[in-house]
């Protein structure tokens, strides 16, 4: 059996684990970003020869990745990275899902509560995707019914973000809007801290109750030229029973 033979076979081996909300107009979004509109185009229905749609959207609509530039200027050259010079594998690493259901409205986690997690569970290591699992995407609902998931969600302390940072992780995913609550958003955010450091930001995700503590995480963003982010088709490769 060849390597590629083996590599396929662990992949067809592992269930995957979908953690993608669906793009649909009407979703949640962050106040500020523009809508996502699905406009039909030409369909058989009407004598054309194909059914297709026109897509307008917000480079962060949905369940998406934020690049460096989303929150880092040119004036920082360095570390104004667009989403089509992130490295295609970035976001292909072990994951980790860090249960922290236990975070009502507002409440950000702790440094200690990644420490306390890592003695428990295992240490992060460089390049890893940690994944913060509030259960937030439960109450994701088209509007008007989304004032629950787009109001004052729980997010990632300051001190949480130096923790990620000395561990050298290449990103961090949430199940809400943001890591940053809305107070942290507009106090003293995470984003730029975590984004200088290249640090990747996924946001919208969802699913993450259904996955062990550790995984393997895929996302592949578009090639925006430029692009402050990008949506992507995240999800999890989790090991079968029988895998050794």
């Amino acid at each position: 059996m060849t390597a590629l033979d083996s590599l396929l076979d662990a992949l067809k081996a592992a269930r995957a684990v979908d953690l993608s909300q669906p793009l649909e107009e009407h979703m949640p979004h962050y106040p500020t970003h523009s809508k996502f509109f699905h406009t039909l185009w030409s369909s058989y229905n009407y004598g054309d020869r194909s059914l297709t749609y026109q897509l307008l959207m917000n480079e962060h609509s949905g369940t998406h990745v934020d690049a460096p530039a989303h929150f880092i200027s040119e004036a920082k050259p360095a570390a104004h990275v667009t989403i089509d010079e992130v490295p295609i594998n970035r976001l292909i690493a072990r994951g980790a899902r860090l249960d922290c259901r236990e975070f009502r409205e507002g409440e950000l986690v702790p440094a200690s509560f990644i420490e306390s997690w890592e003695q428990t569970h295992g240490a992060l290591q460089a390049g890893d995707v940690a994944l913060f699992n509030f259960a937030w995407d439960a109450r994701w609902s088209l509007r008007p019914h989304n004032a629950a998931y787009v109001s004052d969600w729980p997010g990632v302390s300051m001190g949480a973000a130096g923790t990620l940072i000395a561990r050298n992780v290449a990103a961090i995913g949430v199940d809400t809007l943001s890591p940053d609550p809305p107070r942290s958003l507009r106090e003293n955010p995470i984003h730029p801290v975590l984004l200088e450091q290249r640090v990747l930001i996924v946001e919208n995700l969802c699913g993450l109750s259904r996955l062990p503590d550790w995984f393997i995480f895929v996302a592949l963003p578009l090639k925006i030229r430029a692009g402050s982010g990008s949506p992507v088709r995240a999800m999890a490769l989790v090991p079968s029973p029988q895998s050794p």
